[in-house]
Parts: C-alpha cells; structure tokens; sequence
C-alpha cells in the first residue's frame, strides 16, 4: 500500500526514490560548506602545538582562546575597524542614494525614464578599466583617503534595479490615494513605499555590507598607508607570508591565521539572522517583478 503525504497525495515509489535522491545530494552540497567553516573555528581554537604538522583538524585536539587574544591585542584590530567603518558609512551612503533612485525611477510619468534606465544598464555591460577609474579617484583627491573606497562604488546596478523592480509591484492606486491627501513624494516615500519595501531593504542593506566589508581592490589601488588598510588586505597579507612574525619573531601559525579569519566572518554573521526572513521573499519578488 502507497503511503499518503501530508497533503493526502499518495506517493510513488519513484517520488520516493527523488525525495531520497535530493536530500542526500543536498546533505552533500552542506558538508561541502560546512567542513571547511568547522575546520576554521577549530583550527582557531586549537594550541599552537596542534597545528605545528599539516593535519587537517577536524576533532578538538586542545582548546585555547590565546588566538583570539594575540589577535585583540595586536595591530589587526586597527583593520578590523577600518572594516568596519568601511562597511558601515558604505552602506549607509549606498542605501541613502540607492533606495531615493530606485523610487524615482519606478514612477513611469519619470520623463527619460527609459534612456535613464538603458543608461544604468550600461554600465553592467561596459567597463571603462582600470586606468579611467584610477584618474577620475586621483582627479577627486580621493587617494589615500578612505573615500576612495566608498565613493566610486556607492551604487550598484544590480542592487538599484532590485529596489526599482520590487518598488514597481508597489500599487498605483496607494500612491495616488497619497498624493490626492496632499503627500509630497518625500512623504510618500517615507511613509508608505519604504514600510512596504522592508524585505527588499534587508536584502540589498546585505549585499551592500558584505560587499563593502570584503573591499580589496579598491584598497591596494588607493590606499597607501598601511594604518588605513582593512582586515581583508591584512588577512591576505597574513595568509600568504608565512614567515611573518607577531609582536617578537613568532612565527604565524595556522591557528592564528585562522581565528583572524574568524573575526572577519563575525560581523556578517550577526547582521544575517536578523534580515534572513526577508532574504529570499525580498530577492525573488525584487527579481520578478517590472
């Protein structure tokens, strides 16, 4: 006899047989990302004794919080908060220019709303290089200055055409109905597209922190002084130079290098649980509709 589902549908053997197929592929897929984040926060919490050979950890050996320590007290904390006042200031500016656009341009009475569009998409498509972007940075006197790693990159494409696409769907008649009431487009804007685009928010708040959190290029380009860098160039610097030394000719052991890791994967870490519910419903609606 064929066992129902929950809905009452009973089951084929076949579907049973796909139902089994998925979750171990899937189960699959989840080791792959989840075995090398474990082995991180181990290795991390491990002594330096442990990590001395190239075993890949996998099981606690010892635990030790001296890592993170070392890491507190050293001059990695200055990048961590050069991180973070990229990430912050970044996407506070991006959201701030981001979200107004997005709401212009999903009016349709917007005169050259096509040609504005078609022009944005553009520069998807097109990129002017290196070199134009380095003079237009050196020609603001952005150099060295943090600013060049926030202000060229204050807008994203993509980013501004979810927030247009999502704030499209918003009906006319609301908008109307607000500005029959004598509402200007501020008021609007505040007052009844922004609550009802709350997901879609979240969702491009996060790709715009974590983008600007992971900054790199724009770092090794413009910034010349070692104190400005952020944790990303100080991580790479640190995974890479093995013979580096910390405070007194230690050599930098895996451990280490793994618990700076950690603290540069923290800060996302804690900003995701608080938008995840509007994560998928904001990108998929934000993606469909317009």
């Amino acid at each position: 006899m064929k066992k129902k589902s929950p809905s009452g549908i009973r089951e084929s053997n076949s579907r049973k047989a796909f139902h089994i197929l998925n979750a171990l592929i899937l189960s699959f897929l989840c080791l792959i990302f989840i075995i090398p984040i474990w082995n991180v926060l181990i290795t991390s919490l491990a002594k330096d004794i442990d990590v001395m050979g190239t075993d890949y950890l996998l099981v606690p050996h010892s635990f030790t919080l001296q890592n993170y320590w070392r890491v507190l007290n050293s001059g990695y904390m200055g990048a961590f908060r050069n991180s973070l006042f990229v990430a912050f200031a970044g996407t506070a500016l991006s959201m701030g220019i981001s979200i107004p656009m997005g709401f212009a341009l999903a009016q349709k009475h917007l005169i050259g709303r096509n040609i504005i569009m078609k022009a944005i998409v553009f520069t998807m498509v097109f990129d002017a290089g290196i070199m134009p972007f380095y003079i237009v940075v050196k020609s603001l006197g952005l150099i060295n200055h943090m600013g060049a790693i926030i202000l060229p990159v204050a807008v994203s494409t993509f980013n501004l055409i979810i927030l247009k696409n999502f704030m499209t769907s918003i009906p006319t008649s609301l908008i109307e109905s607000a500005k029959l009431d004598g509402c200007n487009d501020v008021t609007i804007l505040l007052k009844i597209v922004m609550p009802l685009s709350i997901s879609i928010i979240a969702t491009v708040t996060l790709f715009y922190f974590v983008s600007y959190w992971n900054r790199y290029f724009e770092v090794i380009m413009f910034i010349n002084d070692s104190r400005k860098y952020t944790l990303q160039v100080v991580l790479r610097s640190l995974m890479f130079e093995s013979d580096d030394s910390l405070g007194g000719g230690h050599y930098v052991y895996s451990n280490l290098k793994m618990a700076v890791m950690v603290l540069g994967m923290l800060p996302v870490l804690i900003i995701y649980p608080f938008v995840q519910k509007h994560f998928v419903s904001g990108l998929m609606i934000g993606g469909v509709k317009g």
